[in-house]
């Protein structure tokens, strides 16, 4: 509900998923409101949470090639994704920045020209 709050949406069709034996499994994890997962995670489990948040609808389509999806209504898309591991204190957070990470591009004292986007 943040993002559709601020002129955004969610693409419904992707979602994030376990991680274990296989890279891609259960459980589904659906990033928008009003999903119908019911799961409850615990200690042990990984998982992914990759939101596509789209400046247009929230539908896509694929291309010819069978991999590439692009928005339906052609406008921008960005996509992020974090992995997590449940303990008995809470999620871990495995992809996080550590604090001897370089600094982003848009975070002071980056680099000029250092991961810059391209746009």
């Amino acid at each position: 509900s943040h993002i559709n709050g601020c002129g955004f949406a969610v693409d419904k069709t992707y979602c994030g998923h376990g991680v274990g034996e296989y890279f891609h499994c259960a459980p589904n994890i659906p990033h928008y409101a009003g999903n119908k997962a019911k799961f409850v995670m615990k200690v042990g489990h990984c998982f992914t949470i990759e939101p596509m948040i789209n400046t247009g609808t929230w539908k896509d389509v694929h291309w010819a090639d069978g991999w590439t999806a692009v928005t339906k209504d052609g406008k921008p898309s960005a996509q992020f994704e974090h992995q997590l591991l449940m303990h008995e204190s809470g999620a871990e957070i495995l992809t996080a920045r550590l604090p001897t990470s370089p600094p982003l591009w848009w975070e002071e004292g980056a680099q000029p020209g250092a991961a810059t986007p391209v746009l």
